[in-house]
């Protein structure tokens, strides 16, 4: 057995202060390490529920105001439409376009650049079109 006091771990007389700081350095790394992590996690987890809601707010507003037009557009064409079938005139122009409004998806009506933010333009050139061809029904229909 050694005797010498420099390996005995029991001794008490041993100058345990450098020991002490080495595992109190080693303990201050983890924790350094660990709210580092907890921090940066938080941070991710903030940024992306305000951009979130920001890109929320932004979808919403886009999609009630093209929302809006597209059921205005509806509303207008099946009240004429209803008015041409009452008159025995014809209604399949009509009938086409209230079928391509009625598909309309937000992933065709919205340009992901734009809710990006990396184009002005907000719609797409397909709901662009289809709203362009409800209003030229509307102006062509001739109603008694």
């Amino acid at each position: 057995m050694n005797n010498n006091a420099v390996d005995d771990v029991w001794d008490l007389d041993q100058d345990d202060f450098e020991s002490e700081r080495v595992v109190a350095a080693q303990s201050l790394g983890k924790l350094q390490l660990a709210f580092g992590n907890a921090g940066y996690k938080y941070g991710i987890d903030a940024s992306k529920t305000d951009h979130m809601q920001e890109g929320f707010d932004k979808g919403f507003e886009l999609s009630i105001e093209k929302g809006r037009i597209i059921g205005s557009l509806l509303g207008k064409l099946l009240a004429r439409r209803d008015i041409c079938k009452r008159l025995d005139l014809p209604v399949e122009n009509i009938d086409s376009v209230v079928m391509r409004l009625r598909a309309i998806k937000h992933t065709t009506a919205f340009s992901a650049k734009a809710l990006r933010g990396e184009d002005d333009k907000t719609t797409t050139d397909t709901f662009d079109e289809l709203v362009k061809d409800a209003h030229a029904v509307l102006d062509t229909m001739c109603v008694v």
